[in-house]
């Protein structure tokens, strides 16, 4: 072969080899990932969602805005029954409604607008009332969306996710039983809300997240706050918006969004009644808890506290006998200083420890005067996890010295008083305002002292 038949031959090979190269590298045809075109697949998540809401009840956690201003910020819990011929039963009672409850029906759709929407689309007094912008602030109302993208509605799921179209604001909501009574419900979970997070509660509550404590303040308004226990509540204070929910026999609190500290982070809660508590659905050691009953009452850093027992507040039979004794003797006593002698009135006892000066107070009426009386014992202290020990010291000063002197029964109370008791709340620890001292030698012998 010659070098011009070589060269021709060489020029062959590469252009074979290319063209084996270039058939190699160039791509297969693949199969349709979907059998169906967006249209049709959209147009069937309209019917499928349809399908799922139609017929079913749910609780909705309504925010209209991602704020954490009262009361735009706050959530808004409404009740709604999906019916299958594009009607919805709703219901809600809140500060919106000035505390009635409301009912109403309107119409509802799955529409397609860039993916599947849950629309509620005609006016409901409920929904609708937080987009109407003729309420609240003139203008501008609430904000609320009353259209919201469908991102998870799961076939027999106990939740579902929506989006607001707008606002762009979460919205969780939680299946229920069909047949729920709506009022019977929304009573249920404000009653509940308010009895563990009472406006008039004395104490705040503390939230435990890993290795994190938290004062959390304010929680009856639905945007809890809080700082770092021990932290500056000026300067370190958040605002977090949170609702209440009920299923499955059991109340749910859960943050608008999740919140983070550290490694750790927390949303949602569900109460344990056994140690009345809230505890982590992800975690059980996240906590939201009572203050701790025995270092609000002895130790409490915000306020000076003055505890009373009347003569008809709640006693075992064995302290009524003591209060009763004390009761007979102070009413026959009379007002030195009044000139007709007229008699005492026992008005009950007192604790109160301002100024780290712990001291039971005999409380009694004098008849010239407009106001009650006292006559004040030293003790002295101590505190074990919720046990509290009792230990009388002397009359105050002379006044209460002369008043022990003239009435024999102040010294079989001072006794009583002088020893352990465990102190526990009366109703949750949630709310100390009334407190129960039993004492650990006599479980018979206990009573309840109010704020």
């Amino acid at each position: 072969m010659n070098r011009y038949m070589k060269k021709i031959f060489s020029i062959a090979l590469l252009f074979a080899a290319s063209v084996a190269l270039l058939t190699s590298c160039s791509p297969k045809e693949e199969d349709d990932l979907f059998s169906s075109s967006a249209a049709e697949r959209l147009a069937a998540s309209k019917v499928t969602y349809t399908e799922r809401l139609g017929g079913t009840t749910w609780a909705m956690e309504f925010y209209p805005i991602d704020s954490d201003e009262y009361p735009e910020g706050a959530g808004y819990l409404i009740l709604n029954h999906f019916f299958k011929d594009g009607s919805v039963d709703q219901a809600m009672k809140n500060d919106v409604s000035d505390g009635v409850f409301v009912r109403d029906t309107s119409l509802w759709e799955v529409i397609a607008d860039m993916g599947p929407v849950l629309s509620f689309n005609s006016y409901n007094n409920c929904l609708h009332t937080f987009a109407d912008p003729g309420i609240y602030n003139q203008g501008q109302g609430f904000q609320g969306d009353y259209e919201f993208k469908i991102i998870d509605l799961d076939e027999n799921a106990d939740f579902a996710m929506l989006k607001g179209k707008k606002r762009g604001t979460y919205v969780r909501m939680t299946r229920l039983p069909d047949d729920t009574d709506f009022e019977a419900y929304i009573n249920d979970v404000q009653d509940f809300q308010s009895k563990i997070f009472s406006a008039t509660a004395p104490n705040d509550c503390l939230l435990r997240v890993g290795d994190t404590t938290m004062v959390v303040t304010n929680a009856s308004s639905g945007i809890i706050s809080m700082y770092p226990y021990g932290g500056d509540p000026i300067s370190e204070t958040t605002d977090h918006a949170y609702m209440i929910t009920k299923h499955d026999g059991k109340y749910y609190f859960r943050f608008r969004e999740a919140l983070e500290f550290g490694e750790n982070s927390v949303q949602e809660l569900v109460y344990d009644e056994a140690n009345d508590q809230f505890v982590g659905t992800e975690d059980g050691g996240t906590l939201i808890q009572g203050w701790p009953v025995g270092k609000f009452f002895l130790e409490y850093p915000i306020m000076p506290k003055s505890w009373t027992l009347t003569l008809e507040g709640t006693m075992s039979e064995k302290m009524k006998a003591v209060m009763e004794t004390l009761n007979n003797e102070i009413s026959q006593m009379t007002d030195p200083l009044d000139r007709r002698k007229r008699k005492l009135a026992f008005k009950g006892i007192g604790f109160s420890n301002k100024a780290d000066k712990p001291v039971w107070n005999v409380i009694y009426k004098l008849p010239s005067s407009s106001g009650n009386s006292s006559q004040s014992f030293n003790f002295a202290t101590s505190l074990v996890d919720n046990n509290v020990t009792f230990n009388y010291e002397e009359p105050n000063d002379d006044a209460a010295a002369n008043f022990l002197g003239s009435c024999s029964s102040v010294s079989p109370l001072l006794q009583v008083l002088s020893q352990e008791y465990v102190v526990s709340a009366v109703t949750t620890n949630f709310n100390l305002t009334k407190i129960r001292l039993t004492a650990i030698s006599d479980s018979n012998l206990w009573f309840e002292i109010t704020l």
